[in-house]
């Protein structure tokens, strides 16, 4: 049967049932971007063709050890990728039910503003990475360990309060669909000049941002002060107003996207944050590329 005898012999209900494939595949793979398990899902079709092309030939022993493989490779994919799956199915969600999303991100604005707000005010140094669209864990050295829990308050500060014993103080805390999603997070550092002021936190949140639609939420232990970094640039102080203001605008901005690193274009203030003093700061002169590196004190 050629291509033509196949199309002769398709029924609108066939029609159906490939738009309807065709769209819930598509929508899979657009709620998946930006994570560790599209190039898995890539693979596992290059392995699917492959077991096609072996039975076709007649291959005996590949076209069996695939179809064995691709049997089970559901339950490898859930365990896996549970959270890629969880992640996705907390997106549908949002999608169709617009309200309650709206409800939990205003509710996980107010919760993050307020525990930023006691954590400057008790001079405690910090890094919130709120991550879009791009998986961030993919250019960080370290993705620190899983947390898994409620946006809260106190599960903000108890995770940043310095302790000896509590090494994830040292590195960021990873707020995923208005979730606790890991802590001690190392991140990349950014290689711009900065201003002296600016410790190893700061260039942690520049660096995330850099390579990602990430918004970073960095405190100064030092100062007590809470800037943000967006796209490669830090703001001025904020107070929680303004870092409300800010959180707000990036959580409605519409998805980047992006699978590329992007290249900062200036450093500080070009945010266009309104920090304490209500002023935009200067804008400096940069350096490409970033490294890995440890987010300790700023």
């Amino acid at each position: 049967m050629n291509f033509t005898d196949l199309l002769a012999a398709m029924t609108w209900r066939d029609v159906v049932d490939f738009v309807l494939l065709y769209g819930i595949a598509y929508a899979i793979l657009r709620l998946l971007k930006g994570t560790r398990a599209v190039p898995v899902l890539v693979s596992v079709a290059l392995l699917a063709a492959a077991g096609w092309v072996a039975r076709e030939l007649d291959i005996v022993g590949t076209g069996l050890l695939l179809r064995y493989f691709l049997e089970y490779v559901i339950i490898i994919l859930i365990v896996g990728f549970h959270q890629e799956l969880r992640r996705m199915l907390v997106r549908m969600g949002q999608r169709f039910l617009p309200g309650s999303s709206h409800d939990a991100a205003a509710s996980a604005v107010e919760k993050l503003v307020l525990g930023c707000e006691r954590l400057a005010r008790a001079r405690i140094g910090a890094l919130f990475i709120l991550e879009g669209e791009f998986d961030v864990l993919q250019i960080c050295s370290d993705v620190g360990k899983e947390i898994d829990a409620p946006l809260e308050v106190e599960t903000l500060i108890a995770l940043m309060v310095p302790h000896s014993i509590n090494t994830a103080h040292d590195g960021a805390v990873l707020i995923r669909d208005f979730r606790i999603d890991r802590a001690g997070v190392i991140c990349p550092l950014t290689e711009q000049v900065l201003d002296p002021r600016f410790g190893t936190r700061h260039r942690g949140a520049i660096g995330v941002s850099e390579d990602s639609d990430a918004l970073v939420i960095v405190l100064s232990e030092e100062r007590g002060e809470i800037r943000v970094a967006q796209a490669g640039v830090i703001s001025e102080p904020l107070d929680a107003a303004g870092l409300a203001e800010h959180i707000e605008a990036w959580i409605e901005q519409p998805p980047a996207g992006k699978e590329e690193p992007r290249a900062a274009t200036s450093q500080v203030g070009a945010v266009g944050a309104v920090g304490a003093g209500g002023a935009e700061g200067p804008a400096a002169s940069h350096a490409e590329g970033k490294r890995p590196a440890e987010v300790g004190r700023a």
